[in-house]
């Protein structure tokens, strides 16, 4: 046996193959990180009028990555409207290949443990979710790891080059990547890399300059519309309740709590413990390779830290921080556990595959619910026969826009900047300021209908005669009817988290 698993793991495409194997699941739960539709439309918006923007030939950087659009646009050119599988498994692939390039500096000489760690880490939640949830994160872990590999651990002078621009492009957030993987590389050559510092400047200067010239903004307008539209959304400023999130977003337990936050700490001991371990041993691992350990997590923490404290409230932004956790705990159990390989493989896999399972319940009750709701909400406003010359006001901007293909204001302003200038002209009543503006053809509120008490759609009361004038109730797709008719593991699931929130679709009146 453990001679047929050499032959394999020799083998790098059929190592990849069998990564890709394990995450196609992962595409029948339908979970699809709804930002991915934003991309994917600007992408389409390229491909059929020659701009990237997300409504027709207007300009705008609704996407965070250019890269990712680029490659999207590709992929769309190729598959047509199919192109959404090829690409998940096109990102999952690259993930692996990122894998397999740390697996062969981690263990240069042990073929069967290299096998493993690729195969274990691939089967992680957070490599699962980077991989396959549509973002642009099974690109980013192929270069990043590209760069620690050919770069700060083989010391190729075209790394230190190229892939900061390529980095800079995926997303303009790596600048912490590379500031940290700069100061490794230092430490291990003892010296300043040039070509390091002239790859990072010309990745800044490139994606700068693009932006001004082509979108008239230094940054991209998603950065901006956030810093707008996300200003008060959580009024909780305590050390009790930061400390919650930083725990909520650097580990698995998607809870504010104490729990979870002690469970978090638990974990960061036990990583502790395993790097004082690892940097302690003398003969497996060379000075170079310890440095690239430590400079992983100092990243990974760094990254959780910074964003959890300047409230970046969604999930993806983390995944790759903890993917970088785990490899230094996986690392540890395949080498340094005291337990015989032969009991040591089957308890890691049990291990691996009990996380891997719990990701796809997971995402089988985040698509289950999408499947039901947002996807039946575009289905039905296609029904109409609808396109670019009708628009809809709503958020979040991705299925349905996507889907409907109609002219989109979302209420974060990612897609449109007018949204972000009625925010900045009134703060209170800018969403019913923009429906009298933009007069949409469809509106879809979540929670409440406009107007309620504690209502996120405040009016005045003239204009909610108004309102009540011009557009009329069409359909409310209530949470707790998917809920109530979910499969019962998912109902069980429901009860102990109950994600999602009632919709209300509004069509303006003839």
């Amino acid at each position: 046996m453990k001679s047929v698993l050499s032959k394999i793991f020799s083998n790098s495409f059929i190592l990849i193959i069998i990564t890709a194997i394990i995450k196609l699941p992962l595409l029948f739960t339908k979970n699809i990180q709804e930002d991915s539709f934003i991309t994917w439309r600007v992408a389409r918006n390229l491909v059929n009028y020659g701009v990237i923007g997300f409504n027709g030939d207007e300009r705008i950087s609704a996407s965070t990555t250019h890269l990712y659009v680029l490659i999207t646009a590709f992929f769309q050119l190729v598959f047509g409207e199919y192109f959404i599988v090829p690409l998940l498994v096109f990102s999952g692939i690259l993930f692996a290949v990122g894998s397999l390039w740390l697996a062969k500096i981690l263990f240069p000489d042990d073929i069967l443990k290299r096998g493993f760690f690729v195969v274990f880490l691939n089967m992680l939640p957070p490599a699962l979710t980077a991989s396959a949830l549509g973002m642009e994160y099974g690109i980013l872990f192929f270069l990043y790891n590209a760069l620690i590999y050919f770069g700060v651990f083989k010391g190729k002078n075209w790394a230190y080059l190229i892939l900061p621009i390529l980095l800079l492009w995926t997303r303009i957030d790596t600048v912490i990547f590379l500031g940290v993987f700069f100061w490794a590389d230092l430490i291990i050559k003892r010296k300043i890399n040039a070509l390091f510092i002239i790859g990072g400047i010309l990745g800044v200067v490139s994606v700068v300059s693009f932006n001004y010239l082509y979108f008239g903004e230094l940054v991209n307008h998603t950065i901006t519309a956030k810093k707008i539209a996300y200003k008060n959304l959580i009024q909780n400023d305590s050390l009790v309740h930061s400390l919650y999130q930083w725990a909520y977003y650097g580990g698995l337990i998607k809870k504010y709590s104490i729990y979870t936050f002690l469970l978090f700490i638990a974990f960061l001991g036990f990583l502790l413990y395993c790097i004082i371990t690892i940097v302690k041993e003398r003969s497996l691992l060379s000075f170079k390779t310890k440095v690239i350990l430590i400079a992983m997590v100092s990243f990974a923490l760094l990254k959780i830290t910074l964003f959890s404290y300047f409230k970046a409230y969604f999930d993806w932004y983390y995944w790759l921080p903890r993917v970088f956790m785990f490899v230094v705990i996986l690392y540890y159990f395949l080498q340094f556990l005291p337990v015989k390989q032969k009991i040591l493989i089957p308890i890691a896999f049990l291990a691996t595959f009990g996380l891997y399972s719990f990701q796809l319940l997971q995402s089988y009750t985040i698509g289950y619910m999408e499947e039901r709701q947002r996807m039946q909400i575009a289905a039905d406003i296609k029904n109409d026969k609808v396109g670019m010359n009708q628009s809809i006001l709503l958020e979040p901007a991705g299925i349905i826009p996507f889907y409907t293909n109609l002219y989109t204001y979302d209420e974060v302003g990612l897609v449109d900047k007018r949204i972000n200038d009625e925010m900045l002209k009134d703060e209170n009543f800018w969403w019913i300021n923009s429906v009298n503006r933009f007069r949409p053809n469809y509106i879809l509120t979540i929670a409440k209908k406009p107007g309620d008490s504690g209502s996120f759609y405040k009016i005045k009361p003239e204009d909610m005669v108004t309102f009540n004038q011009h557009y009329k109730l069409e359909k409310t797709y209530p949470i707790s009817k998917i809920h109530d008719n979910a499969p019962k593991i998912l109902r069980w699931i429901y009860k102990i988290r109950p994600i999602g929130k009632d919709y209300f679709l509004y069509k303006i009146v003839k």
